[in-house]
């Protein structure tokens, strides 16, 4: 994320990625199969949510 924002910024739109991500994680764990590819699409989203996390969190120390 760009420098030039306030951390509040950086916070809100971590936290919109992150919900958006949740979303996203929700709506494929909802179905009673995953094809092979949407079982990636889990371990991919996964992962960014935890990177967004861990974003919130640091900007919180801050």
């Amino acid at each position: 994320m760009e420098e030039t924002k306030s951390r509040e910024e950086q916070y809100q739109e971590a936290k919109a990625m992150h919900q958006s991500l949740h979303d996203q994680l929700q709506a494929l764990q909802d179905k009673p199969f995953l094809t092979a590819q949407e079982e990636q699409e889990v371990k991919v989203l996964k992962k960014k949510k935890l990177y967004y996390k861990d974003m919130m969190e640091s900007l919180k120390e801050r």
